[in-house]
């Protein structure tokens, strides 16, 4: 479960995972992390600051529980992980951070590209990852994944892309 949290510590994803629960005092997440309870608060600051953790004190005890935004991201980011795994299985291999650069693009779209008179699909793409990614090797992903069956390409007869999205095979 690891790969479905944002986060680098594995004391916090511990923690997280425990809040996906539901609502823990410290000394439970304590427990988890083997840790004393009064270092919890510490630990989880900058995610309460965040939103992403709420705090209700009940008798003068701090009852932890995630707040509906961090179960949002959370839920989204585990759907990628399940889409990129989807992917490498269709592809036959790991994605390379370029392409799971571009598949969580057309995933977080939830839509397709157009191609425009003024720019390629391919072009499209580049400029909204901020050329972060040469465009000739997102023009190459962009094929394989058609390929592949990964993004599905609306053309027409002469062969000509009108429109690309993620196959809706992946989002089931």
């Amino acid at each position: 479960m690891n790969t479905l949290l944002p986060f680098k510590s594995n004391n916090i994803i511990r923690i997280f995972q425990e809040l996906i629960r539901g609502p823990k005092l410290a000394r439970d997440l304590a427990a988890v992390i083997h840790t004393h309870s009064k270092e919890i608060y510490p630990r989880v600051k900058r995610y309460i600051l965040k939103g992403w953790i709420q705090v209700t004190k009940i008798n003068n005890i701090n009852v932890y529980s995630l707040s509906e935004t961090a179960k949002k991201i959370l839920q989204l980011q585990g759907s990628f992980e399940r889409i990129k795994e989807k992917a490498e299985k269709v592809l036959g291999r790991k994605l390379d951070e370029d392409e799971v650069e571009i598949l969580r693009f057309f995933y977080e779209l939830n839509g397709y590209v157009e191609r425009s008179e003024n720019e390629s699909i391919g072009e499209q793409v580049y400029y909204s990852l901020k050329r972060k990614i040469q465009l000739s090797r997102v023009t190459e992903i962009l094929e394989e994944f058609t390929k592949a069956r990964v993004l599905f390409a609306y053309r027409l007869k002469n062969g000509i892309i009108l429109k690309v999205r993620l196959n809706k095979s992946l989002l089931e």
